[in-house]
């Protein structure tokens, strides 16, 4: 084997990769775990998961930041992850420097959102962190349904609707309600692991995007009784 047809690519993507990371090197950056406590594993584009599996997102931030997480699926239409006015965490909105995993605790358990069930074409999901509030977003929240964990007495997540107001984005809709939402869930639908920095967006200064997809596995078939 030629060494040298070896080593100058592993060269050039090496040089390549310490111009990107100068570039942007205050770049947030982001790890989706599928599962809790110490049951965990890191999420790779295109997992296929049952319906309800617990997933989180892990976050390091050079700076305190307004981080937005939303779901789009055509069967379940747009859904606000974080942040909700109806989810309690120990975590605030904006979150601080240094490392975080949404969507938090609240009076010491883990919170989880999960999957959603009958989801035939996928879920994509899409994370947005930006040092500054991302006006195009903020108009969205209270118009979307959200995860929320105050429905229920016993804390349970689910996703509900927004109060006073019809929501936007549902079921059947195509595609994301926002330009940046629908840039950032473009961005390298091709990539295996969706895990690392953030990428910043085409057109807003500041802001950095990533996304995930995932598929449903279909349930076992029913057996002859």
């Amino acid at each position: 084997m030629n060494r040298r047809l070896v080593i100058l690519p592993a060269l050039a993507l090496l040089v390549a990769g310490v111009v990107w990371w100068q570039r942007t090197p205050d770049a947030p950056a982001a790890t989706w775990r599928i599962g809790t406590g110490t049951e965990i594993r890191q999420g790779r584009n295109f997992d296929a998961l049952p319906a309800e599996s617990p997933i989180r997102l892990s976050l390091h931030l050079a700076a305190p930041s307004h981080v937005y997480v939303f779901a789009y699926s055509r069967e379940d239409g747009t859904v606000v992850l974080w942040p909700t006015p109806a989810l309690q965490s120990d975590l605030p909105h904006p979150l601080p420097k240094g490392q975080s995993v949404l969507p938090g605790q609240h009076e010491g358990k883990e919170l989880a959102w999960t999957t959603r069930a009958g989801i035939r074409a996928g879920t994509t999901y899409v994370v947005i962190a930006a040092t500054a509030p991302v006006a195009e977003l903020e108009t969205l929240l209270p118009k979307l349904r959200h995860w929320s964990n105050t429905v229920f007495p016993d804390g349970a997540m689910l996703v509900t609707k927004p109060d006073g107001v019809e929501p936007i984005g549902g079921p059947l809709s195509a595609g994301f309600p926002s330009p940046l939402l629908e840039r950032a869930a473009r961005r390298e639908p091709d990539r295996v692991i969706p895990n690392g920095p953030l990428q910043p967006d085409a057109d807003l200064p500041g802001v950095f995007t990533g996304s995930w997809r995932i598929v449903e596995t279909s349930p076992p078939p029913a057996q002859p009784r």
